[in-house]
């Protein structure tokens, strides 16, 4: 099944202390990148959140953006350097005997004072709060996933729309080739003449018959076609990504009707070879966007 690189997948999850949003934007790469705007607590999940989104998506660069409503996202605890508040007291109580202080020493000059005490934050999310991240990112996966699905069905509509028309320009260069072939014999023919007229040259006549067979026969390019028309449909079917199978065939079949063009004689077949151009091109543009 074709899938898009591009989409959208938004999923919302809750336990009783916190809310998690999770918003997925996928876009066009040539390989998978994942980026994430997430609060630093969760940096140490980015392996595990990448290996999520990289077991369903193949290609394409997908921004990974995670909001929190409720309780604290981190844990906090209390730092205290006890070494250099028994420093500070004693200091204190040698200067308020030396120079006879009226105040005494109060928990308040502690508190007053950070270096001795601080609240820090823990540098990892509490473990329930991680599963319903990991759980809320895996929802927003699927749902990216489903909106690739449904564009990827609606491209490979329109690759189908597009072969068709390719098809029936096929059709007409076959349907020219007996006439192209009969114009070419024609002039052929005339040229012979002129030469029996003259000094006949048996070299030069087979050279000119070989100038023929080379220009005149497009058969062997138009079973090609056939053969990438034929594998072109059955990757649409294919799982996975085959949007680099898709630009690979479309190159090969780019390269049959510029043959096609090269050798043509005739302009009916020109005109289908322009047309068979634009519509390969037309297509390419859309296997850009291909998983």
């Amino acid at each position: 099944m074709v899938k898009s690189m591009t989409g959208f997948g938004r999923k919302t999850k809750e336990n009783d202390d916190c809310k998690v949003t999770v918003e997925l934007k996928a876009v066009n790469h040539r390989y998978f990148e994942a980026v994430f705007r997430i609060p630093r607590q969760f940096a140490y999940l980015e392996t595990k959140l990448k290996k999520t989104l990289s077991g369903v998506l193949k290609r394409g660069r997908v921004e990974c953006f995670i909001s929190f409503e409720g309780a604290q996202i981190a844990k906090h605890h209390l730092a205290v350097d006890f070494e250099l508040a028994d420093e500070y007291y004693r200091f204190l109580k040698q200067a308020e005997a030396r120079y006879e202080f009226s105040e005494s020493l109060t928990m308040r000059d502690f508190l007053a004072d950070p270096v001795f005490l601080e609240v820090r934050e823990s540098s990892e999310a509490d473990s329930a709060l991680e599963a319903l991240v990991l759980e809320t990112v895996h929802g927003a996966t699927k749902r990216l996933d489903e909106m690739r699905s449904l564009e990827g069905a609606e491209i490979a509509l329109y690759f189908k729309s597009h072969l068709e028309a390719f098809e029936s320009c096929m059709l007409a260069v076959r349907q020219a080739i007996p006439e192209m072939e009969a114009a070419y014999k024609a002039r052929l023919q005339e040229r012979l003449a002129k030469l029996a007229e003259a000094e006949f040259d048996e070299r030069m006549m087979l050279t000119e018959l070989g100038l023929f067979l080379e220009k005149a026969d497009i058969n062997e390019e138009t079973e090609r076609l056939d053969s990438h028309l034929k594998q072109f449909y059955s990757i649409l079917t294919q799982e996975g990504a085959v949007g680099r199978k898709l630009d690979f065939l479309i190159q090969e079949m780019n390269r049959e009707v510029n043959t096609i063009g090269s050798k043509a004689m005739s302009i009916t077949i020109t005109e289908n070879v322009v047309e068979m151009k634009t519509t390969l091109e037309k297509i390419r543009e859309q296997v850009q966007n291909v998983e």
